[in-house]
C-alpha cells in the first residue's frame, strides 16, 4: 500500500513539474483551472514586441459525493471483504467498493447513490436477484 503511494505521489510530482503552461487558481469555495495559456504579441512604437498573455478559464464539473450505498457484506477480516469485492466486479458491479467503517471493520458496497429514492429503487432491483437479499442501505451521516 505505501508503495503505491509512493509511485502514485511520484508520478503525480513529474507531471506537474512538467506542466509549465497550465496553472491551478483557487478561490474561496470555488476551484477554478486554468487550461490554456496563448501568447499574443503587439507591435510596439519602437518596433519591439510585447507578449500578452491570453487565459481561458474553464470551471470543473464536481461531481457530488454519493450520500447512499447499496452495502453486500460487512467484513472483520479484510480479505474477505476483498474477495467479495472481486466477486462484486465480476459479477458485472463496476462501481463495487470497499469502505472502512470504524477500527476493523469493512463495508462492500454495490454502488452509491445521492438520493433515498435513487438507493431504494436499486435495492429493490437487487433484492430480485437470489442469493442478494441481504442488501442493505448505508446512510453517510
Amino acid at each position: 500500500m505505501k508503495t503505491i503511494l509512493f509511485f502514485t505521489l511520484a508520478i503525480l510530482a513529474v507531471s506537474f513539474s512538467g506542466c509549465q503552461n497550465s496553472k491551478t487558481k483557487n478561490t474561496d469555495t470555488k476551484k477554478e483551472t486554468v487550461v490554456k495559456v496563448e501568447a499574443q504579441t503587439t507591435p510596439a512604437k519602437d518596433t519591439t514586441q510585447t507578449p500578452k498573455a491570453t487565459l481561458h478559464i474553464v470551471d470543473p464539473v464536481i461531481k457530488e459525493a454519493p450520500e447512499y450505498f447499496l452495502i453486500g457484506g460487512c467484513f472483520r477480516i479484510k480479505d474477505n471483504a476483498d474477495r467479495m469485492y472481486e466477486t462484486l466486479h465480476k459479477e458485472g458491479y463496476a462501481n463495487a467498493l470497499i469502505m472502512p467503517y470504524c477500527k476493523d471493520l469493512y463495508l462492500v458496497a454495490y454502488d452509491g447513490y445521492k438520493t433515498h429514492e435513487e438507493a431504494v429503487t436499486a435495492v429493490r432491483k437487487i433484492h430480485k436477484v437470489p442469493g442478494k437479499e441481504e442488501t442493505w442501505i448505508y446512510q453517510l451521516k
